[in-house]
């Protein structure tokens, strides 16, 4: 059961906010989050499935309806099928927003795929998506918002890290791999915005419950495995991934004037995992 939304009231009115791997999971979630706060969305999936990834990816039917859940909330919103980890598609997606709203002021990065397998076994294809769509798609995304944000000496940049981003996990080397770029990436983008006043930060979630996890259905031992050697995905409810909205909430803060001398860092929302 889905946790009661904290009360924790932000303002984005007249904000654009991009927000990839947005038709389910987090990314569902953040859009609902700033649409909510009154910004209007441009919402972007892949909308197919990738073969060297072992579930399904979000579908342009799942988008199409989060489109209509923002808009439900008073909120505009544009959906775009775009695969991340083209740069020539990020970037006419990037056209495609100005074109609907003038700007882009946020763009969270949220695209993710992972699988479970031991580096051996791994096909090269599995450790170029997976690669490819966290840390590549972070560069692309970025790459494409900046030049627009340096015009107008304003920006924010938020990317999506990890638990992973500081630790590795079992049969994971790629997901691992991504994530401790991610971190990297983040520090250095953000020495080289901030003069332009352009913050670029990490959020790191723990455990979270989103469809992602049907990676045990092909790896059934991978979170055992990875229980036994890390301990609990949630120090405060032992037997509970923590909701999609909880890293919302961290979008919101770190996307909003109130951090804007935040910049550089890695917020972790794990619930003590990294403690354990």
């Amino acid at each position: 059961m889905a946790r009661e939304i904290k009360d924790v009231r932000y303002d984005y009115s007249g904000r654009v906010v991009l927000v990839t791997g947005a038709a389910r999971g987090q990314g569902r979630a953040h859009a609902l989050g700033f649409a909510a706060a009154g910004a209007s969305v441009v919402a972007c999936d892949i909308g197919a499935d990738i073969e060297a990834i072992p579930y399904p990816l979000g579908t342009e039917a799942e988008l199409t309806a989060v489109a209509a859940e923002v808009e439900e909330l008073d909120a505009r919103c544009l959906p775009i099928v775009c695969d991340v980890r083209s740069q020539e598609a990020v970037e006419a997606m990037v056209g495609q927003a100005i074109a609907e709203f003038g700007q882009v002021d946020i763009v969270i990065h949220n695209a993710g795929v992972n699988s479970a397998a031991e580096l051996e076994e791994m096909a090269p294809e599995t450790w170029s998506a997976v690669i490819d769509t966290m840390l590549g798609g972070a560069a692309n995304c970025a790459k494409a918002v900046i030049p627009g944000m340096k015009e107008r000496g304003r920006g924010k940049i938020l990317l999506t890290g990890s638990v992973e981003s500081f630790i590795a996990l079992s049969k994971n080397a790629h997901y691992a791999a991504a994530k401790h770029g991610l971190l990297g990436f983040t520090r250095a983008l953000a020495i080289d915005l901030a003069p332009h006043g352009i913050n670029v930060n990490l959020v790191c979630p723990g455990g979270i419950d989103t469809p992602m996890l049907q990676i045990i259905d092909t790896a059934p031992d991978w979170m055992d495995e990875t229980a036994a050697l890390t301990g609990a995905w949630n120090l405060f409810d032992r037997e509970a991934m923590l909701d999609p909205e909880e890293i919302t909430h961290a979008m919101l803060w770190l996307a909003s004037d109130a951090a804007d001398f935040v910049t550089g860092t890695s917020l972790v929302v794990d619930a003590g995992f990294l403690l354990a």
